[in-house]
């Protein structure tokens, strides 16, 4: 026979249902309450979003960089050509790798993949002749210098992801100093009317670090602890 805690009263039998369906509502809130706590949100373990992110980056850049050399193509034509890589490859793929390295709290591989796809996504707007964002600059000189400025955002957001990198490995560290040397380079050749040696020397510094973006990302692709 069940009794109250306060009274030593035996209980009839509707009370003693009644108390029995609070003491399994009571075990069953504790259960969601340590289920809730347990799951934060979706999880990705198995799934290597770094590899994704690096190899959409290593082609893009690439293409870009043939392009700025002046290898195949002549110097300063269209990039018309490469706009599905940088809108879709980079653009679109490098944001399903930073949701991932959001959720497995890697802060700096989701800031570095989410804003450089932000990047690459600005650079095809301005190409992209249905925006006619850069209808309004008349003088060549003054779009140059306009684009300058939009380069330079990506030099300083580079030195500091550069800096960032010092705590990871070497591989890292040397592709975003070899980044970051293009991004100067490319600013400088803006600033300047279009240099194109300083061009061809960015677009060299870009090719550079391709083959460093690829070898990071089938590192983690073939590390099984990933």
């Amino acid at each position: 026979m069940l009794y109250t805690a306060r009274r030593a009263v035996p209980m009839d039998k509707y009370n003693r249902k009644l108390f029995e369906s609070f003491l399994r509502f009571q075990e069953s809130a504790k259960c969601s309450s340590t289920m809730n706590v347990n799951s934060h949100g979706p999880t990705f373990q198995g799934l290597n979003a770094t590899s994704l992110g690096l190899c959409s980056f290593a082609l893009t850049a690439f293409c870009v960089s043939m392009y700025l050399i002046g290898a195949t193509v002549p110097v300063n034509v269209s990039m018309g050509v490469i706009m599905g890589a940088i809108l879709f490859y980079s653009g679109a793929t490098q944001s399903l790798a930073g949701y991932p390295e959001y959720c497995d709290g890697n802060n700096f591989g989701a800031l570095t993949f989410c804003s450089y796809r932000a990047f690459w996504l600005s650079l095809a707007s301005l190409y992209i002749v249905a925006f006619d964002f850069l209808a309004g600059y008349k003088n060549e000189s003054v779009l140059n210098n306009a684009i300058g400025v939009f380069f330079l955002h990506g030099q300083f957001f580079t030195a500091l992801v550069l800096l960032s990198s010092l705590r990871t490995n070497l591989v890292t560290i040397a592709l975003f100093f070899f980044l970051l040397i293009c991004f100067i380079l490319l600013t400088s050749s803006k600033f300047l009317n279009e240099h194109q040696n300083l061009q061809r020397a960015s677009g060299a510094f870009g090719i550079l670090t391709t083959p460093l973006a690829w070898y990071s990302a089938f590192a983690h692709l073939l590390n099984k602890s990933d």
